[in-house]
């Protein structure tokens, strides 16, 4: 019995050796002088790191995809790819500082809130995610622990936990003393 050999799967399998073989020596005399032009670049020499890095992954992928695909000299080819690598990490991180601004800025205050009222806000917005969210659906939303663990996909115990947290600290952001009053938390201990 004869075994037929998938003459494309060797073909494919010989390119991708060969593109890595290719990768390696060009990885090996161009990283240097592609990190330096990385940090020129964006003045950060751990994010010209990364960026070398991803370019020599790009030029893997498309060397494995076509072993004809980089004919030429490569600083060319590599210097143009780390020009647009930084140009996308540039607009990737403009994008999110918008987004950060807009999370983070500081809204308008309603005139009819009471001094209280904006502090409370404000200390709100200085404490963790969850614990936030467990003080929002707790006393702005009158839902009880069960209701919050389950709209949060968390232990009850965590619920109480968080509240029990939460309560001093706001009361430490808002300068006021704090006087434990849960009638909730009697209960769990009766």
């Amino acid at each position: 019995m004869t075994q037929l050999i998938d003459r494309t799967a060797v073909t494919r399998a010989a390119a991708s050796q060969d593109a890595d073989a290719r990768i390696t020596r060009l990885y090996e005399t161009e990283i240097g002088r592609l990190t330096a032009l990385g940090h020129l670049l964006t003045g950060d020499q751990s994010a010209a790191e990364d960026l070398a890095q991803d370019v020599f992954i790009d030029l893997l992928e498309a060397l494995r995809a076509d072993a004809a695909y980089l004919q030429g000299p490569p600083w060319p080819w590599l210097r143009t790819a780390m020009v647009h690598h930084v140009a996308k990490r540039f607009r990737f991180n403009t994008r999110e500082l918008g987004r950060l601004m807009r999370v983070y800025e500081e809204r308008a205050v309603d005139e009819s809130w009471s001094e209280t009222t904006i502090d409370y806000e404000r200390a709100l917005a200085q404490l963790p995610p969850r614990m936030r969210a467990v003080v929002v659906l707790k006393y702005s939303e009158d839902m009880t622990r069960e209701q919050i663990a389950e709209v949060l996909g968390c232990g009850f115990e965590t619920v109480k936990t968080q509240l029990r947290r939460a309560k001093p600290r706001l009361a430490e952001l808002m300068g006021i003393e704090f006087h434990d009053m849960d009638d909730e938390d009697a209960d769990d201990r009766a």
